[in-house]
């Protein structure tokens, strides 16, 4: 074969790339070029190494117009190696050997279909501040063959997340690689791109730290429950929260099957809401979440949102139905509930609850990240339905769920009652 020169230009701290590194974080700003310079790393690897495996991941990718591939298939263009690979839906192949790009989303993979993954040497995990700790305790262990490297890109979001926990407790290992980088850092950047900057510095300080420098956020500008999820751990309502024995436990369901289900458990001791455990899958039957239910005891209240009554083209009745032949006992469907008097349920039980920090975690991580995005068209704030919607539309109906319940009768009651504001003097009961 004649050689082949490959043409490049890449900004300076792409040299400490390096395949000595199991574990590489690149994290910062908007405009950095983190994802660019992650790729033609990668580009270079996959034409040069025989048979090399690459996934490209992210924690939900709907569709393949969502994923990195777009960006890889650019990079192999830009490189005038174009010819050397065929690209199709969800890969990209060498045609020379085996070698190849696969791109998914981590929610896609059940523990059957991860297996698929193990022959991969290297895996490249975007937009890693979504990442989950359930998906990082299967990704670590699946990517194992000899020379294998983990590749995280992302914006920083909040300390406790899942990827800044883990990268603070690699950080000193020698075989990880930390680089933090910005806009500053990108000799590639436009004039365009120099004005944005301008006026986010100008005008909004505490974006341009966080959009820009990669700084974390602290303005939490359209989260619903991100600062009220900070109060909680500054009044050190994220702690140990222990189950009390003979209390009954409610469970709450936001319902998938592609989309995930999520499932949040309390306990009411006295009047103080105690959220004890979070559970949340895809790609399950129902089967598998009354089993966790069952097996840990949680088998005394159960709460379903307003169409776990109905029946469905398929199925053999409603979830109701179904999981009260599988032995859940006490189910109640919620009433239609407006997305707005939900969150305000939600945030009242939010500055009442304790939380048990391990078993919620996932839980919690979801509730800090559910956000608003705003809608230039129309000019206002929508929700944006991501990842973390299942976990807050459970935690949501949670929070409805105990409108209806009478500690001192230990029953559901069906009256509309208004919950008086905590400053008022109040209990979570009213």
């Amino acid at each position: 074969m004649p050689e082949i020169t490959i043409n490049n230009t890449v900004a300076e701290w792409t040299e400490a790339l390096d395949p000595k590194y199991r574990y590489i974080f690149v994290k910062g700003g908007r405009s950095s070029g983190k994802s660019h310079e992650v790729v033609n790393y990668l580009v270079e690897r996959s034409f040069t190494e025989q048979d090399l495996k690459i996934v490209g991941l992210r924690e939900v990718q709907k569709s393949i117009k969502r994923s990195s591939k777009s960006l890889v298939d650019d990079k192999i263009k830009l490189m005038g190696l174009q010819p050397y690979y065929h690209s199709i839906e969800g890969e990209i192949r060498n045609k020379r050997d085996d070698g190849l790009f696969y791109f998914s989303g981590m929610n896609d993979l059940t523990a059957d279909n991860i297996k698929s993954l193990e022959g991969f040497k290297i895996a490249w995990f975007e937009e890693a501040q979504n990442c989950s700790h359930k998906s990082l305790k299967t990704l670590r262990p699946t990517i194992r063959t000899d020379g294998s490297q983990l590749i995280f890109t992302y914006n920083p979001k909040f300390p406790d997340d899942p990827i800044d926990k883990f990268c603070s407790e690699m950080r000193n290992e020698p075989d990880c690689l930390v680089i933090h980088v910005n806009y500053l850092d990108n000799p590639f950047i436009n004039d365009v791109v120099r004005r944005e900057v301008g006026i986010d510095k100008k005008n909004s300080p505490e974006d341009f730290e966080h959009i820009w420098l990669g700084q974390y956020d602290t303005s939490y500008k359209g989260h619903y429950y991100a600062k009220l999820i900070q109060a909680a751990e500054d009044d050190e309502r994220i702690t140990l929260a222990p189950r009390k024995k003979g209390v009954p436990t409610f469970t709450a369901w936001d319902l998938g099957r592609a989309d995930s289900t999520a499932i949040w458990v309390c306990q009411m001791v006295g009047l103080q809401p105690r959220i004890i455990d979070y559970y949340e899958d895809n790609f399950e039957d129902l089967e598998t979440y009354v089993k966790w239910i069952k097996d840990n005891d949680y088998n005394d209240y159960c709460y379903l949102p307003h169409d776990g009554g109905h029946e469905r083209l398929g199925m053999k009745g409603s979830i109701k139905s179904q999981l009260k032949l599988m032995g859940v006992k006490n189910i109640k469907v919620l009433k239609i509930m407006s997305k707005q008097a939900q969150r305000t349920l939600a945030k009242e039980l939010i500055k009442e609850a304790y939380f048990d920090k391990d078993k919620c975690k996932d839980g919690l991580h979801a509730l800090k990240h559910y956000r608003s995005k705003f809608d230039e068209d129309k000019q206002i704030f929508k929700e944006l339905h991501d990842w973390s919607s299942h976990g807050a539309d459970a935690f949501a109906y949670l929070a409805q769920a105990l409108k209806l319940f009478d500690p001192q009768n230990t029953t559901t009651r069906e009256a509309n009652t208004q919950r008086r504001s905590r400053g008022g003097g109040s209990s979570w009961m009213g």
